[in-house]
């Protein structure tokens, strides 16, 4: 459904699409290589031509990554956060979707940024932020279909936190588990006591999400860039000099 932000601007429902995912890789591969800058600006322009007119929308990008065991998997067991970062603030996704796909995996602080050799080995998601709602108490919400903002003043200073639909259901939390580990996400340590859960104000929200495996990326482009680069006397060029032992063990 192609839906996009209204002059008053409300947020109505934007899907994540398939093309939004191959834009990251594209982004993150030309980070690593000096490529073409004619064919850079086509694909920028062939991907702003895939999006509906006006876009703006909250969204997050997240990374993940197998084990490099040769195997080609694909379920979510087997790949582990590398990196997560968006905004709750509506973006124009033009060029926002390849700014926190950058920011996401080079900048993500609870993680060593990502580097060239680990691409093949990489999961990107795209997560567009949708139907916000206020909470009428802090599990006013449902686990598995909302994410959650948490927004508060602890008596000393104000905090703010939030997590994706997935999180709580991936981790197995019940609402009251989600809110507790928010609070401490937020950077609040304390006791949580009544008082405090009263002062917590809750916003609810649906994510329209769609994933992409580098493999995936790959069928799709009909083209393994790795692999060209490989074989491309262009590779010495590449911003990572020790890339190329990686793929030669």
């Amino acid at each position: 459904m192609d839906t996009v932000s209204s002059k008053n601007g409300d947020i109505h429902e934007l899907k994540a699409t398939i093309d939004m995912c191959a834009h990251c890789y594209d982004i993150l591969i030309n980070h690593f290589q000096q490529g073409n800058e004619s064919v850079q600006k086509r694909n920028l322009l062939e991907f702003a031509c895939s999006l509906p007119p006006d876009n703006k929308c909250p969204l997050f990008v997240t990374w993940d990554i197998k084990q490099d065991d040769g195997i080609k998997i694909s379920t979510k067991e087997d790949y582990h956060l590398r990196g997560c970062i968006g905004t709750l603030s509506p973006r124009e996704l033009t060029s926002s979707i390849g700014e926190y796909a950058l920011t996401s995996a080079l900048k993500d602080r609870r993680f060593d940024p990502i580097s060239f050799s680990e691409i093949r080995l990489l999961r990107v998601a795209v997560s567009l932020l949708v139907d916000y709602e206020e909470c009428l108490h802090c599990t006013d919400w449902i686990v598995g279909v909302h994410g959650i903002i948490i927004k508060y003043h602890d008596g000393i200073s104000n905090r703010n936190a939030t997590y994706l639909p997935e999180v709580a259901l991936e981790q197995g939390w019940n609402q009251d588990e989600a809110i507790e580990s928010l609070i401490r996400k937020s950077g609040y340590y304390g006791a949580l006591s009544d008082d405090l859960l009263g002062r917590v104000k809750t916003t609810r929200y649906k994510s329209s999400k769609y994933r992409l495996t580098y493999d995936d990326y790959v069928e799709l482009v009909k083209n393994d860039p790795i692999e060209s680069a490989l074989a491309s006397e262009g590779t010495k060029k590449c911003k990572h000099k020790d890339w190329r032992s990686f793929f030669q063990h």
